[in-house]
């Protein structure tokens, strides 16, 4: 069973994070690193206690040859102790400050105090448990006598239960906070599916480590009469026999489920991925598509309109006549314009990056935005801090402006038509979300609606560009944009950018 352990690790360490340099990746690895060092501790502590083989052997798979090996090596016991409980509180602390990191992303400077706190307790704790201060606090009670030896005896153990209580604590807070984050996150598929990873990943690291170590961190040296000889306690292992037949398979399932949790959120993933790879194809391929096109196209306009402002000048005076032909030529024209405005926004966009807060694209794309209904209200509403992004603001504006100017078509001669707009922090991502309460599209069209000449409302004017435009330029960020639709209940539009 050592290697199934030790496979649990490697996998945990490989393949549950990514993001190597972000503040809760650290608090994760120091986790891991807490679980190997009180592995290895305990492992080489109960070494000093050979009846123990049996048992070892049973949990642990070691050979005759090796446990003999570790029972002749003479290990320091109490720098054994330290090592085990120091591992002990670097895991149960990392893990408190991974939930408040993970969960409270925006509260940076509130979560460097709660951290303090938190270093601050595991220290006292450490401290506490120390082989020295533990023998130094033995011989006091001894040397006070009653009735104050004793008081101090009891203040002891009661310390000791409370700390050991308080490690208990601080795991159901962690995922008390993870679950709430969880609950009451914002319906996006691929940001809610990340956090129920995380979560999920966690179980088994932390079942594991609580089937071994639910007695910790606990004094195991009692002082002796004899000053310089001490008498090292034996871990509970023995008082839990269930634990130990159990012990074995719990990992075994443990890393099954971890797998496969990691199997499943690699899937979902994948997909999103792949979705914005596709998208992101279909729009170059339209690209060149397009050029080819609309160069054939704008030929037979140019022929149109010039036979047109012929035909114009030669009827001038029938004013039915004249009257068609205008109409023609304003055809031609607006016909001209789609065509530029889809090469414009299908071909290759070069981004000028800089940090600009989010409400800057809103705000100018307020300016330009034309509303075609007086009677539809645009409200904006905005967290007390805007957060920030690098963005091409003019890109990111036109964006904006298009998903707006989508809103107000849906919402043409709707009495009570409403646009809202609200900017906002979500974990690490800065959101700005475009909702209207019009009349919302089935759910077999969402998987489309960013696709190329894709539209619901097809029209002379309307050839299916502007959302594939808008994906192209947020993904050109780094960024997401999802799309979350009920007919006759309206749509909301989320562009998510990295924050800075």
């Amino acid at each position: 069973m050592i290697y199934f352990t030790l496979l649990f690790i490697v996998c945990t360490i490989l393949i549950t994070y990514r993001k190597r340099n972000s503040l809760s990746t650290r608090f994760m690895f120091g986790m891991i690193v807490g679980w190997v060092i009180s592995f290895v501790a305990y492992t080489l502590y109960l070494s000093k206690f050979n009846y123990y083989y049996n048992i070892i052997h049973t949990v642990f798979n070691f050979s005759p040859g090796t446990w003999n090996y570790l029972v002749l090596t003479k290990f320091n016991a109490n720098m054994l102790i330290r090592m085990l409980n120091g591992g002990i509180l670097l895991f149960t602390g990392s893990l408190l400050c991974f939930a408040v990191s993970f969960t409270r992303t925006s509260k940076r400077q509130a979560n460097a105090k709660i951290y303090a706190v938190i270093a601050l307790l595991l220290l006292i704790q450490y401290a506490f448990f120390d082989p020295g201060l533990q023998i130094a606090l033995q011989g006091m009670a001894e040397r006070l006598g009653e009735p104050w030896g004793e008081r101090l005896t009891l203040a002891i153990h009661v310390l000791e239960r409370s700390f050991r209580y308080a490690g208990y604590g601080m795991i159901a807070v962690a995922f008390g906070m993870l679950l709430n984050y969880y609950i009451n996150y914002p319906k996006i598929r691929f940001l809610k599916n990340y956090a129920l990873y995380h979560i999920l990943s966690l179980i088994p690291v932390v079942l594991i480590h609580f089937l071994l170590f639910s007695w910790a961190p606990k004094n195991l040296v009692i002082a002796t009469y004899l000053e310089g000889y001490y008498n090292y306690q034996q871990p509970p292992i023995g008082s839990y026999p269930l634990t130990l037949y159990v012990f074995p398979y719990v990992v075994f399932a443990a890393l099954t489920f971890l797998v496969y949790i990691t199997f499943k959120y690699n899937s979902i993933e994948v997909y999103h991925k792949n979705q914005d790879v596709q998208i992101n194809k279909s729009i170059d391929t339209a690209s060149l598509g397009a050029r080819a096109f609309t160069h054939a196209v704008k030929n037979h306009l140019l022929a149109v309109r010039s036979e047109a402002e012929y035909l114009r000048e030669k009827h001038a005076d029938d004013s039915d006549t004249a009257y068609s032909l205008d109409l023609m030529l304003k055809s031609c024209s607006a016909a001209m314009e789609s065509i530029n405005d889809a090469v414009h926004k299908l071909k290759s966009i070069e981004l000028n990056l800089q940090p600009s807060p989010l409400d800057v694209p809103v705000r100018q794309a307020l300016t330009r935005f034309k509303q075609g209904d007086p009677r539809i209200q645009v409200t904006v509403h905005a967290d007390a801090a805007i957060p920030s992004a690098y963005m091409d603001t003019q890109h990111m504006t036109e964006a904006v402006y298009n998903i707006m100017e989508n809103a107000a078509e849906s919402l043409a001669g709707k009495p009570d038509g409403s646009v809202s707009i609200h900017l906002g922090l979500q974990d690490s991502w800065g959101m700005i979300a475009i909702t209207d309460n019009g009349p919302g599209m089935p759910e077999e069209h969402l998987d489309m609606i960013f696709s190329p000449f894709f539209s619901t409302k097809p029209s002379i004017n309307n050839w299916g560009i502007g959302l594939s435009y808008c994906h192209k330029i947020v993904t050109g960020h780094d960024g997401k944009i999802s799309v979350e639709s009920k007919v006759g209940q309206g749509t909301t539009f989320r562009i998510y950018l990295p924050a800075v």
